[in-house]
């Protein structure tokens, strides 16, 4: 995190900026794709829920 000296209108209210965010950035993804490695259903709507996963499972017979 870097503190400013001036005052800049698109920083935070603590005056600071970060970086934290870019790494979060792929996380829904490895997730969505480590469930799809795991099914073989591809769900392309966040969040991936229960309901939406269920719904494109093969039907058992």
């Amino acid at each position: 995190m870097i503190f400013l000296d001036e005052v800049d209108p698109l920083s935070s209210p603590m005056k600071a900026k970060g970086v934290g965010e870019l790494g979060l950035c792929g996380v829904a993804a490895a997730i969505a794709n480590a469930v799809y490695n795991a099914t073989g259903v591809r769900v392309r709507d966040y969040p991936v829920t229960l309901d939406k996963h269920l719904a494109h499972l093969p039907r058992m017979t």
